[in-house]
Formats: C-alpha cells, structure tokens, sequence
C-alpha cells in the first residue's frame, strides 16, 4: 500500500547566530518576572504574558522581533507591508497544563503566525512530541471531542521560529517536565 504524503504548512527558521542562549536567557528573566507580577492572560492557557513581548527595546528583543519579519518573509517569498505585530510569551509546563482537547485553536484574524521556541528544560524527555502540532487539514468538532485532520508535530528546536499561515488550527506540543518551557509567539497583519 502506498504511503500518503503528509501535508506540512509551516517552515523552519533558525535563529541560533544571532540570538545565543544568553540572549534567551536574558528573554526567558523578563518573561518570568511579569507573570511573577501577574502579567498574564487569565482566560486563556497558563501562563500567557499580557503585554506585546517583541516590544522590548533591548538589542534581545528587537533582534528577536527582526527575526520573526524576516522569517515571514521568506516563508512568503515577498516582501510584507506590515500593519502591527503582536506577540505573548507562554510559559508551561507538565504541573500547569490545560486539557490539550481544549487548546486546538488559529490565529484567522491576522495573516501569518510565528512560534519561536525559548527555552526547553533540561530533561528533555521527548523532543519530537514537545514542540507544537499542527492540523494541516483543520479540525472536525463532534459530540465526542475534536478530531485533528492531517496532525503532526513540528519537534522543540531551541532558537528558531516556526512560521506558518494564522489559519492553521494548532496546539502546543506534549509536557512531560515540571521545569517551565518558554515559547514566544507572534502575529503579524498585513497592510
């Protein structure tokens, strides 16, 4: 029997020369004392930081924001008329995590949408099933749960942005560690 080509939608960009693990450190400190603060998003997954991340003005930050508009890019193959980008740090792990039936979910209010992957815990315990997944194909809602169409998992890469379109239904990986695992995401909308 033939074996059917899966469907992929996103592309990988990886940003380790420019942005270094100090870099992410650094990154990873500012996001964990806002939600320290309280700086979150209370009705959406743990914890998710209220206020535009990529808007830092240290060299971290504008470093990280350029590497996102570049990936977009070049996954677009064009040059972006950029309208606003907005962006969040979401901070889990195994202790926190929410349902993943309930975190299905698309960005379909902007075009292009970026996860870019900060920081992992040292006991990785499975890179492959860590980083996010994806249903290429959409999502079917029935009276028993959702069924992802076409799913795969785009593995924990440390230091590079997965881009991929804002309608793409989309998830975060598995959690098997009580360390935090830190993600940046982004959205950019068109002019």
């Amino acid at each position: 029997m033939k074996q059917r080509k899966r469907k992929e939608v996103h592309k990988c960009y990886d940003w380790n020369s420019l942005i270094d693990e100090q870099s992410r450190q650094r990154v990873c400190v500012v996001a964990k004392q806002g939600i320290d603060k309280g700086n979150f998003i209370t009705n959406r997954p743990k914890y998710q930081t209220d206020w535009n991340f990529l808007e830092g003005l240290t060299e971290d930050f504008i470093n990280l924001k350029m590497s996102f508009i570049w990936s977009v890019c070049a996954f677009l193959s064009r040059e972006v008329q950029i309208k606003k980008i907005e962006s969040w740090c979401y901070i889990s792990n195994k202790d926190n995590a929410e349902d993943r039936n309930n975190l299905w979910h698309r960005h379909n209010y902007s075009t292009i949408s970026g996860i870019y992957y900060l920081h992992l815990p040292n006991d990785k315990k499975d890179l492959e099933r860590s980083g996010t997944e994806i249903a290429a194909g959409g999502i079917n809602k029935t009276k028993n749960g959702i069924i992802p169409i076409d799913n795969y998992f785009i593995p924990f890469k440390t230091g590079q942005w997965i881009i991929y379109p804002s309608s793409s239904y989309h998830r975060p990986g598995i959690l098997k560690s009580s360390d935090n695992r830190f993600v940046i995401a982004a959205d950019m909308y068109e002019i």
